[in-house]
């Protein structure tokens, strides 16, 4: 899988299974006007030098590329005035990002109704909590640890990763234990009652079921053994 670009939870990712692509990515460096005129920078002395940073891009969403139209751009709602940084080919660009905008335009709807395609338009701007408007809760975010803390969750976090691989594997059977897929759809309990497949494991999910079954993504953790 070929990983473009991350903020937060969300990952701009292309593979043979699922397509999620950004494009049009703009970003700018401003100096703030003299007379301080902007609207986000009320001191009476200019002491930033520059304006708040802003990012802005386009994603296409397409279900003919494996992707639930509707549940993706449903699963941005929550994330609008979120706060997080923004990594593009695993470098980060630019400081601490708060979402501002999702806009959904340009869809097409089949005859039943459903999504089938649809551009999202991204807004983005830098995240300052002395001028925002809107304060958030920035602790459980991309906020960096100790050193002392990268030791312990890096040996924590190496013993569960090997703990399921040794248990989960391509090939076993597995019930799904969550209440979502991965692409954000309500799992139906008849699906929860079945075992399925494990035809390909991709970082943090699992796909059931792409020869005869299923053939949807669910998270490692929310599978068990059967």
């Amino acid at each position: 899988m070929a990983v473009m670009a991350k903020w937060g939870p969300k990952t701009w990712a292309v593979s043979a299974e699922r397509i999620v692509a950004l494009t049009n990515l703009a970003f700018s460096y401003t100096q703030v006007a003299d007379n301080n005129s902007s609207t986000e920078e009320n001191q009476t002395t200019n002491q930033r030098g520059k304006e708040l940073f802003p990012l802005t891009f386009d994603t296409v969403l397409h279900s003919g590329a494996g992707i639930d139209v509707r549940a993706e751009i449903e699963s941005w709602e929550a994330l609008v005035t979120q706060v997080n940084y923004f990594y593009l080919a695993g470098t980060r660009l630019g400081p601490k990002l708060q979402l501002r905008k999702v806009s959904v335009s340009n869809t097409k709807i089949d005859d039943f109704g459903r999504l089938r395609l649809a551009t999202l338009a991204f807004e983005f701007k830098e995240y300052d909590a002395s001028t925002s408007s809107v304060k958030v809760d920035t602790s459980a975010l991309d906020i960096g640890p100790s050193a002392d803390d990268k030791a312990q969750k890096k040996i924590t976090n190496a013993a569960v990763g090997k703990a399921s691989e040794e248990s989960i594997k391509v090939g076993s059977y597995v019930k799904p234990t969550g209440t979502k897929y991965a692409t954000g759809q309500t799992i139906p309990e008849w699906v929860k009652n079945q075992s399925h497949k494990v035809s390909k494991i991709d970082g943090n999910r699992v796909l059931l079921g792409a020869d005869s079954g299923i053939s949807s993504w669910v998270y490692l953790n929310e599978v068990t053994l059967v």
